[in-house]
C-alpha cells in the first residue's frame, strides 16, 4: 500500500508540475512577486537537478526526489549525476559506491521503479541522452559509447584519449562535445571523426550547445565564457567577469545565456549586446546549476537550485530575439514572393524575380516587418535635442530607447529647434541593428514651432547584414528550378485528385495542398548544403469527413480516401519526375503529423497491432518532445494514440509502396496534435519530406 501511495503521489506531483496549475503553484513559498517567481522548499539540499518540461527531479546522497519531497529512487551508492530522458519517460542516474560507478534507469512516472541498469560498466564517468531520446551516451575511461535508450544494446563507440567528466550532444544530433576539465574535443556524430580539438589554458567548468545548435559555449575557471560558431567552431565572442563560471544554459530563443557565477549569483548575458547583463542574487546559496524550461502557455521559466529549494522564475522581462523573428518571417514572405504566380508567364516571372529585384524586395519586407514589430516605438521615447554640426548642417536628435538620428537642418533654421516637444514624427519606418535593437530609418520630422518638415532618410543603410544572408541565400537558379517543379507537382496532384473523384474516393469537399521549398543549411561537418523540402497536407470540409477521411476511432490510411489520395501523390511524384531526389545513401527526414479531435473515447478501441507495439516511443506534442505507448493488448484509450497511429500509417504506406525511400537513411519524426474541436474535419494527417543535401 505504501509503494502504491508513493507511486500515485509521484504521478500526481509530476502531472501538476507539468500542467503548472495555479492550485499547485500556490503551495510554493510566498515571494515578493507571486506572479513571476515560485519557490519550492525542500527537505534535502538539491545538489544537482534536471527537468522534463516543468517537472524537476533532484538528488542528494543516495536518493532522488521530486518537488513534493517524495523519494522517487534510491541507489546503493551516492548519486553523482542525474539526466532526465528528453521524452519524459525515464531518468538516468550515475552513482558511486566505493570505487565502482553504476548507471541505472528509472521510470519517471512510477516511484522507485528501475527499468534498466548497466551492471558491467564500472568506469562510467559521465552520462547523457541524445536530444531525440533515442540513445543513451556513456563516457568511460577509454571511450564514449552509445546505447539504444529502450533496449540498452550497444550501438556505436568513439575512442577518447581522456576520461570525460562532462559530455554534451547538440540538439540537431550533429556534434558531440566532451571534456575532462583540461581537454575539450568535438566530434562529428555521423562519421565519429574529430571536428575540433580546443587548446585551453584554464580549467573547463562547463559546456553547452544552443537550442538551434548554432552556438557552442565554454566556461573556464578564470570567469570567461567563450562562444563558438558551430559551423566552423571558431571563436565568435568572449564574455568576462563571470565569477567562478560554474554552469550555463541557453535561453530557447538563442539571445541569452544564464551563467552560474557563484553559489549565490546567476548572470543573464545578452549574446547580441555585450553591454547588456543582469543578475539574480540569492543569499541562501547552494546554486550549482540552471535551466530554461517552457511553460504550458509559451512562457519561459528559469529554474535553479539553492541549499533549501528549487526556484522557478518567469523570464518575461527578457526581450524577444527580434532578429530571429524577423528572419523567420522574412524567409517565409520571400519564399512566397519568389514563386511563379498563377497566369504569370515565364518571361514575366524572370522580369519580376531576379537578383536585383530579390534584394530590393527583401529590403522592403525587412522594413515592413521591423516597423510592425517596433510598434511606434518613438511614441514611447523620451526625445531630446543633441549637438549641431556647422560643417555638415546635421542636428542630432536623441531617443532614450533607440540610437540617435541626424537631421539635415540649414544653419539659418537651427533656432527654430528650441523644444523637442514641438517635433512630430510622421511616416516612421524602423530597422534592426546588429545588436538586435530597433532604430529609426525613415521619418518626416515636422517642427510645429516653424511649420516646416524635414526628411530623415536612412532607408539605404547597409541593412540585413546582421542576418548573415550571404550564408542563408539559396541561388536564384535553384529557387526557380524548385518553382518549376512545384508546378509539375501540382499537375500530379490534379491527376491523382481527378482519378480519386472518378472512383468516388473523394469529392470536391476534399482539398489537397502541395508545396516545395529549398532551404539553406549545414551538414555535420559545417559545410553549406541545400535541402529540398516538400509538404503535403489536406483538409476535408465539415460534414463530409466521415465519408472521405477518418471516421471516429479509425486510424488506418486505407480507411481515409483523403489520406490515400495524398499519399498517392507522394508515390507518383517520387517514383516519377521527382525520382532523382531519391538517392541511395542520402538522408531523408520525414515529419509526419497525425491529428485527432476531442471526441471522448468511451471504454477502449481495439488495436489489431497492424503497425506493431510501441512503448515510450518518442513523439512531439505541440513541438515538445514526449513519449507515447500503444499496444495490441492495451488497446486505444486516448485520442493521442489515435493521432499517433494515423502517423504510423504513413510510415507503413511509404515502406510498402515507395521502394526507393528504403535505400535512403530515413529518419521519421512523429508529431501528434489533438484539437479542442470535435468532428471529422480534425482527424487527418500531413507529411513533410526533407531531402538533405539534395543539390
Amino acid at each position: 500500500m505504501k509503494a502504491l501511495k508513493e507511486t500515485l503521489l509521484g504521478r500526481w506531483s509530476i502531472a501538476m508540475t507539468l500542467v503548472f496549475g495555479t492550485s499547485f503553484m500556490a503551495q510554493a513559498q510566498d515571494t515578493p512577486d507571486q506572479k513571476t517567481e515560485y519557490v519550492y522548499n525542500q527537505k534535502k539540499n538539491p545538489l544537482g537537478f534536471d527537468n522534463y518540461l516543468m517537472a524537476t527531479y533532484y538528488y542528494n546522497g543516495k536518493q532522488t526526489f521530486n518537488l513534493r519531497n517524495y523519494v522517487v529512487s534510491e541507489t546503493p551508492g551516492t548519486v553523482k549525476s542525474l539526466k532526465v530522458n528528453p521524452s519524459g519517460s525515464s531518468f538516468m542516474l550515475l552513482s558511486q559506491k566505493k570505487d565502482k560507478n553504476r548507471v541505472s534507469v528509472y521510470d519517471m512516472w512510477k516511484a522507485k521503479k528501475k527499468i534498466g541498469e548497466f551492471k558491467n560498466i564500472n568506469d562510467v564517468s559521465a552520462i547523457a541522452y541524445t536530444p531525440d531520446a533515442k540513445s543513451i551516451v556513456l563516457a568511460t575511461s577509454t571511450s564514449i559509447d552509445f546505447y539504444d535508450a529502450r533496449t540498452y544494446q550497444l550501438q556505436s563507440s568513439i575512442d577518447v584519449p581522456f576520461v570525460a567528466k562532462e559530455i554534451a550532444v547538440s540538439p540537431n544530433n550533429y556534434s558531440l562535445a566532451a571534456t575532462d576539465g583540461s581537454s575539450l574535443t568535438v566530434w562529428n556524430l555521423e562519421t565519429k571523426t574529430v571536428r575540433k580539438e580546443f587548446t585551453v589554458t584554464e580549467p573547463i567548468n562547463g559546456i553547452a550547445f544552443s537550442d538551434d545548435s548554432k552556438i557552442f559555449a565554454v566556461l573556464t575557471a578564470d570567469g570567461l565564457m567563450s562562444t563558438y560558431d558551430t559551423q566552423s567552431f571558431l571563436l565568435t565572442q568572449s564574455y568576462d567577469a563571470m565569477g567562478n563560471a560554474i554552469a550555463c544554459a541557453f535561453h530557447p530563443n538563442g539571445k541569452y545565456v544564464a551563467v552560474v557565477c557563484s553559489n549565490t549569483r546567476i548572470a543573464i548575458v545578452n549574446l547580441m549586446d555585450n553591454t547588456s547583463r543582469s543578475y539574480i542574487d540569492n543569499e541562501v546559496g547552494g546554486i550549482t546549476d540552471v535551466r530554461f524550461v517552457n511553460g504550458s502557455d509559451g512562457s519561459i521559466f528559469m529554474v535553479y537550485n539553492t541549499a533549501q529549494n528549487i526556484t522557478y522564475k518567469l523570464m518575461s522581462e527578457l526581450a524577444p530575439n527580434y532578429t530571429k523573428l524577423l528572419a523567420d518571417e522574412l524567409n517565409e514572405k520571400m519564399n512566397e514572393w519568389m514563386k511563379q504566380m498563377p497566369n504569370e508567364s515565364l518571361e514575366e516571372y524572370r522580369l519580376r524575380v531576379n537578383e536585383d529585384t530579390r534584394m530590393a524586395q527583401m529590403r522592403l519586407f525587412e522594413q515592413e516587418i521591423a516597423t510592425r514589430m517596433a510598434d511606434n516605438l518613438i511614441s514611447m521615447s523620451d526625445v531630446s535635442l543633441g549637438n549641431y554640426s556647422m560643417e555638415s548642417n546635421m542636428l542630432a536628435i536623441n531617443f532614450d530607447n533607440m540610437p540617435p538620428i541626424y537631421l539635415e537642418v540649414p544653419s539659418t533654421e537651427v533656432n527654430d529647434f528650441m523644444d523637442s516637444q514641438s517635433l512630430e514624427f510622421q511616416n516612421t519606418k524602423y530597422g534592426l541593428t546588429n545588436n538586435d535593437k530597433f532604430e529609426l530609418i525613415y521619418a518626416d520630422v515636422h517642427n510645429r514651432a516653424s511649420g516646416k518638415t524635414y526628411v530623415y532618410n536612412n532607408l539605404e543603410r547597409r541593412s540585413l547584414e546582421y542576418l548573415k544572408l550571404d550564408e542563408e541565400f539559396v541561388p536564384l537558379a535553384v529557387i526557380q528550378q524548385s518553382n518549376m517543379q512545384e508546378l509539375k507537382l501540382q499537375e500530379i496532384r490534379e491527376n491523382v485528385i481527378s482519378t480519386a473523384k472518378e472512383s468516388n474516393t473523394i469529392s470536391d469537399h476534399t482539398h489537397i495542398a502541395v508545396k516545395t521549398n529549398v532551404v539553406s543549411s549545414t551538414d555535420a561537418d559545417g559545410s553549406k548544403i541545400m535541402n529540398y523540402v516538400t509538404d503535403f497536407s489536406y483538409t476535408v470540409e465539415a460534414g463530409f469527413s466521415g465519408q472521405e477521411d477518418f471516421g471516429p476511432g479509425k486510424y488506418k490510411v486505407e480507411q481515409s480516401g483523403a489520406a490515400l489520395s495524398m499519399l498517392a501523390i507522394i508515390q507518383q511524384a517520387f517514383e516519377g519526375e521527382f525520382a532523382p531526389y531519391v538517392k541511395s545513401g542520402k538522408k531523408l527526414q520525414v515529419k509526419v503529423t497525425g491529428m485527432a479531435d476531442a471526441l471522448p473515447i468511451n471504454g477502449k478501441i481495439p488495436y489489431d497491432g497492424c503497425y506493431g507495439d510501441y512503448t515510450n516511443e518518442p513523439v512531439y506534442k505541440n513541438n515538445d518532445l514526449g513519449s507515447i505507448s500503444v499496444t495490441k493488448a492495451e488497446g486505444i484509450t486516448q485520442n493521442e494514440q489515435l493521432a499517433f497511429l494515423r502517423a504510423l500509417g504513413v510510415k507503413d504506406y511509404i515502406s510498402n509502396n515507395i521502394a526507393g525511400f528504403s535505400t535512403m537513411h530515413t529518419d521519421y519524426k512523429y508529431h501528434i496534435e489533438v484539437t479542442s474541436g470535435k468532428g471529422g474535419e480534425f482527424r487527418r494527417i500531413s507529411v513533410q519530406l526533407t531531402f538533405v543535401d539534395a543539390f
